[in-house]
C-alpha cells in the first residue's frame, strides 16, 4: 500500500496521497479510532484528499463559562486550557489566573472578559 501524508489543521487531520485506496484506508483507520469524516475522499490535482476530525484532539472538551465580568476556562488537560486561553487573549481578553489543576482532575484558568467595557 502506498504511503499517505497526514497533516494536523486545527481540530482536523487532512490526509493526502496519490493512491485513492491508501487515502481511504487511512481515513477508515481514523474513523475506527473515533474520528469522524469531515469531507469525502476527493481528487485534488494529482492527489487524493480527505479530512477527518482528530480522534485524539480534546479541545472540544474545553468549556468557557461567563461569570460576571470574567470567563472561566475549564478543560481536561493543561494544554487544551492553554490553547483556549491563548485564543481568548488574542481576542482581547486578559489572563487573570493561569491554568491550574482543579479538584476534579481537570484544569481551570480565569480571564477578564474582552467584551466588557468599563465605563465609570
Amino acid at each position: 500500500m502506498e504511503s499517505v501524508k497526514t497533516v494536523k489543521m486545527g481540530a482536523n487531520l487532512v490526509i493526502t496521497g496519490s493512491d485513492k485506496s491508501a487515502v481511504e484506508a487511512a481515513a477508515k483507520a481514523l474513523v475506527a479510532k473515533g474520528g469522524k469524516l469531515v469531507s469525502k475522499v476527493e481528487p485534488l490535482g494529482s492527489k487524493w484528499v480527505v479530512t477527518c476530525e482528530d480522534p485524539d484532539d480534546r479541545s472540544k472538551e474545553c468549556t468557557v463559562v461567563k461569570l460576571g465580568l470574567q470567563l472561566m476556562v475549564k478543560g481536561p488537560t493543561e494544554q487544551v486550557v492553554k490553547q483556549k486561553v491563548a485564543e481568548l487573549v488574542r481576542s482581547g481578553a486578559k489572563l487573570v489566573s493561569p491554568p491550574s489543576e482543579a479538584g476534579d482532575g481537570g484544569w481551570v484558568a480565569v480571564c477578564d472578559d474582552a467584551d466588557q467595557v468599563h465605563k465609570w
